[in-house]
């Protein structure tokens, strides 16, 4: 290819953008996000058989320790500011009863989720009647990926009378 080939294309590929010809590419790389007004609280007649759920807020986990009926699962939404991810223990994965991981995987001794973004969720598959201690480490997207202040909360699932 030529050079003026080449300047030709580039030029084409600016126009094709909206940027002028040696112009720097000034729109934002990430959309501003809002928590969608007031965080919600669940109620606690709430009842749901399949599974439960935990809130995931700037300071808190809503509720931090959930008991489960074995066959039940828990699911996490993110209220936070901060996307959010779960993390296990490497030996949970032992205690899993589904043979596949979704949106989690081991990383060194631990069992991570995908980062959880703001209005988002994760859920985890069946676990066998035990304890499990977990941890949800938020990082600063504004810090190049250091952990925000506040940014681990620690909680538990219980499955079954352990």
């Amino acid at each position: 290819m030529s050079r003026t080939q080449r300047l030709l294309a580039l030029t084409l590929a600016a126009v094709l953008l909206g940027l002028p010809a040696g112009a720097k590419d000034e729109r934002p790389t990430e959309i501003p996000y809002d928590t969608p007004g007031e965080i919600p609280t669940l109620s606690p007649d709430y009842r749901q058989t399949s599974h439960k759920v935990v809130l995931i807020t700037d300071d808190s986990l809503s509720p931090r320790s959930v008991s489960l009926t074995e066959g039940q699962l828990v699911a996490w939404i993110s209220y936070s500011a901060n996307p959010a991810t779960i993390v296990f223990e490497r030996e949970v994965a032992r205690d899993m009863i589904c043979h596949s991981l979704v949106n989690f995987s081991i990383v060194d001794d631990e069992l991570k989720s995908a980062p959880i973004h703001p209005g988002e969720f994760a859920s985890f598959c069946e676990l066998k009647p035990g304890r499990y201690r977990y941890k949800v480490v938020r990082s600063d997207p504004k810090a190049a990926g250091q952990v925000a202040a506040r940014a681990r909360i620690e909680g538990e699932i219980i499955v079954g009378n352990p």
